[in-house]
């Protein structure tokens, strides 16, 4: 209870040991997403760790890239 609260954050979905997805929306549909995109990076983790140490994206990248996501995809209506 609390403790999935205290590790979700600000995040839409935590991903729990030994339990699966736990996710949170406005709306269902916004929180099946959040669990499906979860458990899609969850398994591109499990991925990279299979052909060795994954190289860590530096957090400018990670940055511009969402920034690009938010802005270029339509996730934020301007």
């Amino acid at each position: 209870g609390t403790e999935v609260v205290r590790s979700i954050g600000a995040s839409p979905a935590v991903l729990l040991k030994n339990h699966g997805v736990f996710a949170v929306g406005s709306t269902a549909q916004s929180a099946m997403k959040a669990a499906v995109m979860t458990e899609d990076a969850a398994r591109t983790v499990f991925l990279a760790n299979q052909l060795g140490e994954p190289h860590e994206i530096p957090l400018a990248e990670i940055e511009r890239a969402h920034k690009r996501y938010l802005e270029q995809y339509g996730q934020v209506k301007k």
